[in-house]
């Protein structure tokens, strides 16, 4: 159990304690609890008791919650409360922009007990007569819930892929004569998944009487269920394992304009060659990608992993990030990134411990003092600055101008119609001050709808002020949306797949952001963090020059 885990369980704890009545004092405390882990620089797992009841505002009833859920897995205060309460609320608590209260208040006044029932009475205006709830409110509600519904059963892909590897582990330890492969929407890195393909040569009957005796495995009914994901096997005959495998491995309009025979092939890649085409990469094997097949030549120009030479947008303990500027710039050697960009929170960022003029400035000195003890890594300074409500950056011109990097991002006042979002941020594009376009949508993957704006607009207008586009590369924003990418190449706008670090291990995230760019086939050419140290730095001087 991670501290994620262990902080939603506290963040829960709180919220349903709320929703039950306590007093406030115990549900702040649970919520407070939640905070503290979840930003806990070091695994509560692996401390020991003593060191766990040194953490600042863990007090002993938090402690020893800590203790009995490291130890059991569960925590009994929690346990009674989900007893009291129906399933269906307790997955609203879990939904973002519905508290205790308003989830308490249609419980007990219309008998809603669900996601489902709550959105029929939205849609027959019910909720309008209740306490704190408006038209306005109403209809926010319903996006959202509707967004909410339509994400349940379903993971993000950073997730399902490990439960997909700790499958592949056991079906290779007992059959590892048979060929077995990840398909589907999981061999092409779609963002969100609600299922586990996988191919193999094992007989079904064997596969079956194995997977009955796998622990985290089910059978309910014909269908086969690993670590509470569905699973779907599709059985191959070892001379058509690899057309099958492209087969099922391509949607379904892409495979067909491919027009490819069914056959014995040598390997995956040939099942493209032997038929003159050049091989698509699984990414980039998408419906929504037809259109652009003519403009894919080279599977070796698509940027990979390898390619990535920068690691651009990450925060330290100046703002909300948990490691310090040094433990960052020291993660990012090992891995061995030839530059770092430092780009903590700005001063509107309140809830982020966003750094005001005088902080930055302190912080500016220690990058330049870093930047010369660490000769392997080349750091640069930089902010992530607010997106003001009318498309403003957060701080002054003069200090603006202190910085070599400056990411623009909308982090408050998110509810905008269209029209609304996109004059805010094309307001920030043509501050002459803005580098890159952080998190274009603000999208949270399974949790929030970002607000709708006119892409094409966007990108033109990067295009016309030489502003970078950032693919956020958390796998729970992953925004700049893949889909967008072939056109912002169109219109020679440089990419950069953004690890958005606020830890060490947050670092490695931009593998899901390599995944989400090779989605969109984009070429290494056009990534700015493919960049060379050198070609960063010229990038910086074409930046400071339209200041």
């Amino acid at each position: 159990m991670d501290n994620r885990d262990i902080a939603k369980t506290f963040q829960l704890l709180g919220k349903i304690m709320e929703l039950h009545g306590e007093n406030q004092f115990k549900t702040r405390s649970y919520a407070n609890a939640y905070m503290t882990i979840r930003k806990w620089p070091d695994a509560l797992s692996e401390m020991s008791h003593d060191a766990i009841a040194e953490i600042p505002g863990v007090g002993k009833a938090i402690y020893g919650k800590i203790i009995e859920l490291l130890e059991t897995g569960e925590i009994q205060t929690l346990n009674k409360y989900l007893e009291m309460t129906p399933p269906g609320i307790v997955d609203l608590l879990q939904m973002k922009g519905f508290g205790p209260k308003k989830v308490k208040t249609v419980w007990e006044e219309l008998g809603i007990e669900s996601a489902g029932e709550l959105l029929y009475a939205v849609k027959e205006n019910r909720l309008i007569e209740l306490k704190g709830f408006g038209a306005k409110t109403q209809e926010a509600l319903r996006i959202q819930l509707e967004y909410h519904i339509e994400s349940a059963d379903k993971l993000h892909y950073a997730v399902a892929q490990k439960i997909a590897d700790r499958l592949m582990t056991l079906l290779d330890s007992r059959f590892n004569d048979e060929l077995t492969q990840f398909t589907g929407a999981i061999y092409r890195k779609e963002q969100v998944i609600n299922q586990i393909d996988i191919i193999t040569t094992i007989s079904k009957n064997a596969f079956h009487e194995y997977y009955s005796t796998i622990e985290e495995g089910s059978i309910i009914g014909e269908k086969y269920h690993f670590m509470n994901i569905f699973l779907n096997v599709i059985y191959s005959k070892r001379e058509n394992f690899h057309y099958e495998l492209v087969k099922s491995s391509t949607a379904e309009d892409f495979f067909n304009s491919l027009k490819i025979p069914s056959g014995q092939y040598d390997s995956e890649i040939s099942v493209f060659t032997d038929n003159q085409l050049p091989y698509y990469i699984p990414e980039f094997r998408e419906d929504e990608n037809v259109r652009y097949i003519s403009n894919y030549r080279n599977s070796d120009n698509v940027v990979s992993f390898e390619d990535i030479k920068g690691c651009i947008h990450n925060h330290s303990t100046y703002s909300d990030g948990l490691n310090t500027i040094e433990e960052m710039i020291q993660a990012a050697s090992e891995k061995s990134y030839e530059y770092f960009v430092l780009t903590d929170h700005s001063k509107s960022a309140f809830y982020a411990n966003g750094l005001q003029i005088e902080r930055l400035f302190q912080q500016l000195e220690e990058v330049r003092q870093l930047d010369q003890s660490n000769p392997d890594i080349k750091l640069f300074s930089g902010i992530e600055s607010d997106i003001l409500a009318n498309g403003e950056l957060d701080y002054p011109d003069d200090v603006l101008a202190e910085l070599d990097v400056v990411i623009a991002s909308v982090h408050s006042n998110l509810k905008m119609d269209e029209e609304k979002a996109t004059n805010r941020l094309l307001a920030a594009i043509e501050n002459p001050f803005t580098s890159i376009l952080g998190h274009p949508t603000g999208r949270l993957l399974l949790s929030r709808k970002g607000y709708p704006v006119d892409h094409k607009k966007i990108i033109d207008a990067c295009a016309a002020n030489n502003v970078c586009i950032e693919i956020n590369a958390s796998p729970y924003r992953l925004d700049l949306d893949w889909r967008w990418i072939q056109y912002a190449m169109e219109k020679d706008i440089l990419l950069s797949i953004n690890p958005d670090a606020h830890s060490v291990e947050g670092i490695n995230d931009i593998f899901f952001g390599v995944c989400a760019a090779r989605k969109g086939g984009l070429s290494k050419y056009s990534c700015l963090n493919a960049f060379d140290v050198e070609e960063f730095e010229e990038w910086l001087i074409e930046q400071h020059q339209k200041r």
